[in-house]
């Protein structure tokens, strides 16, 4: 009987030090949501790279457009024989004169792809704000799963300090202490996991938002409360045309026609007018005209005019594979949110404020002696999963809102 007494308070004595959430980590600050869109707009790297590539885009599509420049040009010839001498000089301008539809196909051309160019940048930065709302979302799960976690470590701590006395008394079976220092060391584990998907999920906020290296962790200032509204699928189909994306790759077909109307009469060649002052030795002066036109002979530019059409027929190919794939992620996304919406509606609150009664009346239950100990343990276990459950569905459910509402080609901000 001593000896299993001994052997149960070895059992019981284990020492189980739960991970201090304070210990080794960064300096934490809270963020609401607002702000933190507000941060990301002034310091995404990656929002920096997408407006300078438009930028870029929007530079090359205006240089494009440019008119010819004249070209100066002075000649002076001397000329002699013996003692007798003779000169001529010619001051003048060139300029290469572009055929008019041409000129107004490449006005075109760059005022598309300026377009694509602005639109694809819209597309970015809703890409990347749902990225944010993402990671607030995420980040907020993740603290509230390790908050329940803790709650429940305190449960399973307040009955390993009870069972010390219960076993003095002889009141504690080998069976149930061991089945307790198996549940402190489980919850142990799952503690430790839990603090560093919060850590992770602080830092992924802290690295899309702010530019401070200082600030690693970010964490949210506000909760996810409440349900999102409710979007009908004939709306969410409806608003397809309304994405960016849409837009950017119906811009850039009209861009690539455009090139291909100017390589088309590619082999037409574009002619160069001279217009000078001559003067001569011999006292004569007077204009000089000229005209230079290339005889398309060789070079008939038939390879850019393929190479412009398959282009087009490439845009246009990516055009439609574009829209059937934006229609299958608003379908996609429409079905997450309807059914994580369902679901939420369904629960509510109701099964978070369960979890809490369940837990709260076990560990009455347990201090009068009407809960056995196994029985306490299941009961925090339920209230553990229970809570978890309640924390990822509200998360997901706004997460699938956020997600709806970037494959519509819209922000949360519109819908208000």
């Amino acid at each position: 009987m001593h000896a299993t007494r001994a052997s149960i308070g070895v059992v019981l004595g284990c020492a189980v030090v739960f991970a201090n959430p304070a210990a080794g980590q960064e300096s934490l600050q809270r963020i609401s949501m607002a702000e933190a869109l507000r941060l990301f707009g002034e310091n995404s790297l990656a929002l920096q790279i997408a407006r300078a590539d438009a930028r870029q885009t929007e530079g090359m599509a205006r240089q494009s457009r440019a008119y010819f420049n004249p070209a100066f040009t002075v000649a002076r010839e001397d000329l002699g024989r013996g003692s007798e001498g003779y000169w001529e000089t010619t001051v003048g301008l060139e300029q290469r004169v572009e055929w008019p539809g041409r000129t107004a196909a490449r006005g075109r051309g760059a005022g598309h792809r300026v377009g694509s160019a602005r639109a694809g940048l819209r597309a970015d930065s809703l890409r990347l704000a749902f990225d944010v709302r993402h990671a607030y979302s995420e980040a907020w799960a993740a603290e509230e799963r390790e908050l329940g976690l803790r709650r429940t470590a305190d449960v399973i701590l307040t009955i390993a300090a009870d069972a010390e006395r219960r076993l003095e008394e002889g009141d504690l079976s080998g069976y149930e202490a061991r089945r307790l220092r198996l549940e402190r060391v489980r919850i142990e584990g799952e503690l430790e996991v839990a603090r560093l998907q919060t850590l992770a999920a602080r830092r992924t906020l802290a690295t899309l938002v702010v530019s401070d290296e200082s600030v690693v962790q970010l964490g949210p200032a506000d909760p996810l409360v409440g349900q999102p509204p409710s979007i009908i699928r004939a709306t969410a189909l409806a608003a397809l045309e309304e994405r960016p994306d849409l837009e950017a790759a119906t811009a850039a077909l009209a861009a690539a026609r455009a090139q291909a109307s100017i390589a088309g009469s590619g082999w037409v060649p574009d002619p160069t007018l001279k217009l000078g002052y001559k003067e001569q030795a011999d006292g004569f002066s007077g204009a000089a005209l000229g005209l230079t036109l290339p005889i398309p002979l060789f070079d008939r530019h038939g390879g850019a005019g393929d190479a412009a059409r398959a282009q087009a027929a490439a845009a246009a190919a990516g055009l439609d594979l574009r829209r059937r794939w934006a229609r299958s992620d608003v379908l996609a996304t429409a079905d997450r949110y309807e059914s994580t919406r369902a679901r939420l509606a369904s629960l509510g609150e109701g099964l978070m404020a369960d979890a809490d009664a369940l837990l709260a009346a076990a560990s009455v239950a347990y201090r009068e002696g009407e809960m056995t100990l196994l029985e306490l343990l299941d009961a925090a276990r339920a209230f553990r999963d229970a809570r978890s459950t309640a924390v990822s569905l509200r998360a997901d459910t706004w997460i699938a809102y956020y997600d709806l509402l970037r494959a519509m080609g819209r922000s949360p901000e519109e819908e208000q």
